[in-house]
């Protein structure tokens, strides 16, 4: 029987943060490190060289020719499409988060939060799912609780009701309101949770628990 092996790369401008990271993922017996490197110079060279899964990459690590940030990581996603990606910051900050949560990073993880927590991001992302360390996880959480302050009684009975399977039509009777007003607010409250069609609008209303009528 052939083990899983899940083919990652490492990229971080620090050694000794390289280093304990590569040693983490070394202890996992489904990922085998193709190379721990430290600007997208030397990264994109061994992407091109070797057949990988999983990339994980410094969010700050200047120097490279295909520079980092957000610029890297565009290139990764234009250049590498069926890479996943876990992007490591020592940067805490919301806006920043909020951005690499937008552009649709898989893994984010804070260098404040221990280690160990990359491993299990490799391994949630090449499940295609999503996963933030702690620090992360509480900041773009308080994103999400803002988000809802911000809807109108209204718009969250709107929502709630959507979600519980009636449609606009079956809400407008219901609340007595008409058809084009409970239209407009619906696309008010998918406007605020900045969800793109009615599927996104369904899974962030769950998530934040606007499924509960009432609430």
């Amino acid at each position: 029987m052939i083990q899983l092996a899940i083919r990652v790369a490492l990229a971080d401008d620090h050694p000794v943060i390289r280093l304990g990271v590569q040693s983490g993922l070394d202890q996992a017996p489904a990922i085998h490190c193709i190379g721990a490197v430290e600007d997208s110079t030397a990264l994109v060279a061994l992407l091109e060289q070797a057949d990988c899964d999983v990339v994980v990459t410094d969010y700050a690590m200047p120097g490279g020719a295909y520079g980092d940030g957000l610029e890297l990581l565009a290139y990764l996603q234009q250049h590498f499409a069926q890479l996943r990606i876990v992007v490591m910051t020592g940067l805490d900050q919301p806006s920043l988060l909020n951005r690499l949560d937008a552009l649709g990073v898989s893994g984010i993880l804070s260098k404040g939060d221990d280690l160990h927590h990359v491993q299990a991001a490799v391994m949630a992302v090449y499940a295609h799912r999503r996963y933030f360390s702690p620090s992360v996880a509480e900041l773009l959480q308080r994103k999400e609780a803002r988000r809802v302050t911000e809807l109108s009684p209204r718009e969250k009975e709107v929502v709630a009701l959507f979600v519980n399977g009636l449609t606009v039509a079956e809400i407008a009777a219901r609340l007595d309101r008409r058809k084009q007003t409970v239209s407009t607010q619906k696309m008010n409250a998918m406007r605020k949770l900045n969800a793109t069609n009615d599927a996104e609008l369904h899974k962030f209303a769950v998530d934040l628990g606007l499924n509960l009528l009432g609430s």
